[in-house]
């Protein structure tokens, strides 16, 4: 059941003078419409040609995106925006690259949850030694912690910074591994991300060495199955039917940010991050969204929570009810971070993340090869 009708139905060719609006707004359907729009009538118009390159790449079609971006560079050389385009397009088909020689059976690979709350957690094999990782699609490809990076005698480089819950910054360092081992497969010589993950506690009696972001699972077609505890490995090129399930589009932004879009308390058309890392979150709302949507607040139960860049205030939120595409629960409990968010770094408008706790009643499907959420 894969349709566009969730409050993303095209009504119409909107005026080409908004195509940058749709698009600030995070209605990338109709901005797609009106950029080509605006290119067919003007071919040599970069500002459109960019428009149109930036959702391709949201799209994952790789070739249309950076077709797009060398125009935009052949009519405006020094344009950052259509460098930065095909720098991501070079980091996806590296992903794409290693992924070709894996050799993942066609039955995929079921990595069982060694935890399943707050989050889920596998173990795999890191440089020869059992690593315990939690699944969070709101991190980068694989993530270590600082002290398991060291026990492995990893150099670590790097330091850029990093944007995390609360709008907290951290520096975000790398190092290189020589082999990810998960079932009979094995990635070798990956790039992987430093940063803190041991200190956050999680489990009662379980170390957390590290974090599975999204571009490892972009690798296959990944099925984070909730309710029965596991994730499960396929081929980018199987076929999934729907199962009775349902199939909503999604966005790929930057190395690892997914969005959907749905409606929170009857108020439509919104884009939504689709963070799986959350934990005890079904909706992480922005303050806006919070005044629009009229959703629910507990100050006087204000706690603190830990975040990549550190310790941040969290204030409940309760929302009458959260649908992700067609897919509505009721009561949706989560929290806010008054001192920021770091959706407010993106060029459009997002209303909040969902997260685990809204999630964890289906089996999640994440089919990067059409661009959808598949829930059963």
């Amino acid at each position: 059941m894969f349709s566009l009708i969730c409050a993303l139905a095209v009504t119409g060719t909107p005026p080409a003078s908004s195509a940058a609006q749709l698009f600030a707004q995070g209605d990338f359907i109709r901005a797609k419409v009106a950029y080509a729009d605006a290119a067919s009538r003007n071919p040599a118009d970069p500002e459109a040609i960019l428009g149109l390159a930036r959702i391709e790449l949201y799209e994952n079609d790789l070739d249309a995106a950076a077709k797009d971006a060398k125009m935009v560079l052949s009519l405006k050389a020094d344009d950052e925006t259509a460098k930065a385009v095909l720098r991501t397009v070079e980091q996806r088909r590296n992903i794409l690259t290693s992924a070709d020689g894996l050799g993942v059976p066609d039955s995929g690979i079921v990595v069982p949850f060694v935890e399943s709350e707050p989050l889920p957690a596998i173990q795999l094999e890191i440089a020869g030694k059992p690593a315990t990782l939690v699944l969070d699609t709101g991190a980068p490809d694989v993530t270590l912690d600082p002290d398991f990076a060291k026990a492995l005698g990893l150099a670590i480089t790097g330091g850029s910074q990093g944007a995390f819950l609360g709008g907290r910054t951290a520096v975000v360092r790398q190092a290189v591994v020589s082999s990810i081992v998960v079932g009979p497969i094995a990635l070798t010589n990956v790039k992987v991300t430093i940063l803190p993950s041991r200190g956050f506690g999680l489990f009662k009696d379980r170390t957390v060495d590290g974090i599975v972001g999204t571009p490892f699972l972009s690798r296959f077609l990944s099925t984070i199955d909730y309710p029965h505890h596991r994730l499960l490995l396929r081929p980018r090129r199987a076929v999934m039917a729907n199962a009775g399930g349902t199939a909503v589009p999604m966005w790929l932004v930057g190395d690892h940010f997914i969005f959907a879009a749905g409606k929170v308390n009857g108020l439509t058309n919104q884009l939504f991050s689709i963070d799986t890392g959350g934990a005890g979150a079904g909706f992480v709302p922005v303050q806006a969204t919070i005044a629009a949507a009229h959703i629910k607040t507990f100050p006087d139960k204000a706690m603190q929570g830990m975040g990549g860049g550190g310790p941040v205030t969290i204030v409940p939120t309760l929302a009458d009810e959260l649908c992700l595409g067609p897919v509505c629960q009721k009561n949706v409990g989560g929290g806010y971070t008054p001192s920021g968010s770091p959706l407010s770094m993106f060029p459009f408008a997002v209303s909040g993340t969902v997260s685990h706790s809204f999630l964890e009643r289906y089996a999640v499907t994440f089919d990067f090869t059409h661009m959808r959420l598949l829930m059963t």
